[in-house]
């Protein structure tokens, strides 16, 4: 079964260093692997240094089954849920 592959972007309320530590613990690679994702690319936009990049890859469905269940824990890290932004891209 192929994997999709998902870009979103998105803006922060704080600080990418502060954002990055929390996206690269062992808390959100745990809360990742729960619902087999796995984060290829996370970076922050050289000409706004409040947008951010992340890239996952991820069965269908699976990107949306972990915003449900970790959304409320993913806003309290100064993301700002309601800019995001997604695309979903296939090797089919």
């Amino acid at each position: 079964m192929a994997l999709d592959t998902t870009v979103i972007t998105f803006k922060l309320n704080g600080t990418f260093a502060e954002w990055a530590t929390i996206f690269d613990s062992d808390e959100a690679n745990k809360r990742h692997a729960e619902h087999g994702i796995k984060p290829l690319y996370r970076g922050v936009d050289k000409s706004d240094p409040q947008k951010v990049i992340v890239i996952h890859q991820h069965q269908e469905g699976a990107l949306e089954k972990f915003l449900a269940a970790n959304g409320d824990w993913i806003a309290t890290h100064d993301v700002d849920m309601t800019s995001f932004d997604q695309s979903v891209w296939s090797s089919d």
